[in-house]
């Protein structure tokens, strides 16, 4: 804990607010502990390697020129519009291909000759989904059994996304518990 203080001291020392008592309490701890008196002496290296920097400043037209490269505010808009355009097209067109899926398919049902058919084509549906299903469980089984530092991967990530989720929730409640305190 002392060396800690010292430390502390240390810094006081190097921006100058070391009061008189303080500044012989290190002085006299850095003539009894040879560690202490090669750190001070690397810090008081470096701050005057840093006292001897010269200020750089910015030129003068520094500001305009950054300005100047930014790109056009009206044609980023323009941009992100066409992007948030796309992203709301891709969003619809799953939900539009489901809706004519199913007037179609009411429309279909609607004939007697169909309903057979009908029924067939859902049996066919359910066996096609059992096949693709268990060809997509027996490759990712293999997959684990041939390589299976991908279930110690998957667990990682899956512990990254509930600790960060715990942060998350902590950090959307903090603001609410310095309200209520």
């Amino acid at each position: 804990m002392e060396h800690e203080e010292i430390f502390t001291l240390m810094m006081d020392a190097l921006d100058g607010e070391l009061l008189a008592d303080e500044q012989m309490r290190l002085e006299s701890h850095l003539r009894a502990c040879p560690d202490c008196m090669q750190e001070w002496q690397a810090l008081s290296a470096i701050d005057a390697l840093f006292r001897r920097t010269p200020m750089l400043s910015p030129a003068a037209d520094f500001t305009q020129r950054t300005l100047a490269r930014l790109p056009n505010r009206r044609v980023r808009l323009w941009l992100m519009g066409l992007v948030y355009v796309a992203l709301l097209a891709a969003g619809l067109l799953p939900v539009l291909v489901v809706v004519g899926t199913a007037v179609y398919l009411v429309a279909s049902f609607g004939e007697p000759a169909a309903v057979g058919s009908g029924l067939q084509l859902l049996v066919k549906g359910v066996q096609l989904i059992g096949v693709v299903g268990g060809a997509l469980l027996t490759g990712a089984t293999r997959l684990v059994i041939e390589q299976p530092a991908i279930i110690g991967w998957m667990l990682v990530m899956v512990g990254i996304v509930f600790l960060w989720s715990g942060v998350y929730r902590q950090l959307l409640s903090a603001p609410a518990r310095r309200q209520i305190s």
